[in-house]
């Protein structure tokens, strides 16, 4: 059966973007209705190229496309990840080789050229060449850490982890970012999304079970995320975009982000780097308790983040009735015993992403 996914349209209006499409065959069961998907930034993104724009629908589409042996139809996309595009293919086929993975993309037209950054916001003096993702974890914060003197923009995304109707859990979640982002002397930026919701994860679970995973872990983590970053890209003249490593070099696992796929996403001149696979988790622990070390006795910033678990209203009270440190296993609790104390605990957002604890690095 011929599968085709269309986009119909890319309206960008100030700091929103959607983008209309169509589906025809088998594919249009895979996508809820209206068939739109919605990004909002907290910055002006309203001059954007639209083969910038697109990108950040197209990185959630591509999986399905691939999978489904379909064609994508688009009007324009930047030169930079379509020439990509065959390298993120190869990352996956290498991590599945029991999937086939086929599709093509066509551009109507022969737009598909290099877009050159504006940075109509910034000159040469207060341009930011890089900018990391941040959920507020181990993970987000050892990138953070080891980046600091970049000074990365910090990207933060409401329809990750938090759902889109939980306006409890992302007024937490914005405020820790906010929070990090003075500490470190950074500007932050917060994208709201629907990549999760406009897809049907149910039947695309079931279009992957042959792989042992889920969609979103296997397949959409990692470029899902990465490709809101492209109106960004254009607004900052950013250079590099870094995604902290969830697992360590010599973990045989299946994720979507992984380097054989996330080091390929480029788009403008910007390069995306999988950031801190060479450490496991410990050794994570440790670069933040060494950095923490280094401060000032009047300095402290949150060490761990924020720590959410899908759990019932009685789990969830019954974690918040302890720090995040003695969630933490004996090994890394060991690491952090003469940096951390627990001096704050979060009230409970909605149901399905409670925050239990912030645990806070204080020195002296």
């Amino acid at each position: 059966m011929y599968n085709k996914l269309s986009v119909e349209d890319i309206i960008i209006n100030k700091r929103e973007i959607k983008v209309k499409f169509s589906a025809k065959g088998a594919i249009a069961k895979y996508f809820n209705a209206p068939y739109s998907f919605n990004v909002a930034y907290s910055e002006d993104i309203n001059n954007v190229p639209k083969g910038l724009a697109v990108i950040p629908f197209i990185c959630n589409v591509l999986p399905i496309i691939w999978l489904l042996d379909a064609t994508l139809e688009l009007p324009e996309l930047d030169h930079d990840f379509y020439n990509h595009i065959n390298e993120i293919k190869a990352g996956y086929i290498k991590m599945y080789p029991m999937l086939k993975f086929g599709g093509k993309i066509n551009t109507t037209t022969t737009n598909c050229k290099q877009i050159t950054p504006s940075c109509y916001h910034c000159d040469t003096a207060t341009a930011m060449p890089a900018a990391a993702f941040f959920s507020g974890g181990v993970d987000a914060f050892a990138t953070l850490i080891a980046h600091a003197d970049e000074k990365p923009m910090l990207i933060t995304l409401w329809g990750s982890d938090i759902k889109l109707d939980d306006t409890a859990g992302w007024a937490v979640v914005k405020e820790h970012t906010l929070q990090t982002a003075r500490q470190f002397g950074v500007k932050p930026a917060f994208i709201k999304t629907n990549f999760r919701t406009f897809i049907n994860d149910i039947e695309l679970n079931r279009l992957v079970k042959l792989s042992g995973d889920n969609y979103w872990h296997g397949f959409q983590h990692g470029i899902g995320l990465i490709g809101h970053a492209g109106p960004l890209v254009w607004r900052e003249g950013l250079k590099r975009l870094y995604i902290a490593s969830s697992y360590t070099a010599g973990q045989h696992v299946t994720c979507a982000s992984d380097p054989t796929i996330d080091n390929y996403v480029k788009m403008a001149g910007c390069e995306t780097i999988h950031d801190q696979y060479e450490f496991d988790r410990q050794e994570k622990v440790d670069h933040i308790c060494e950095y923490a070390k280094g401060l000032k006795k009047s300095q402290h910033f949150v060490c761990a983040g924020l720590h959410r678990a899908a759990a019932t209203a009685v789990n969830a009270r019954n974690a918040c009735a302890r720090c995040l440190k003695y969630s933490l296993p004996a090994k890394i609790r060991e690491s952090m015993d003469s940096l951390i104390r627990p001096t704050t605990y979060l009230p409970h957002a909605a149901p399905s992403y409670q925050i239990t604890a912030v645990a806070q690095c204080l020195i002296g």
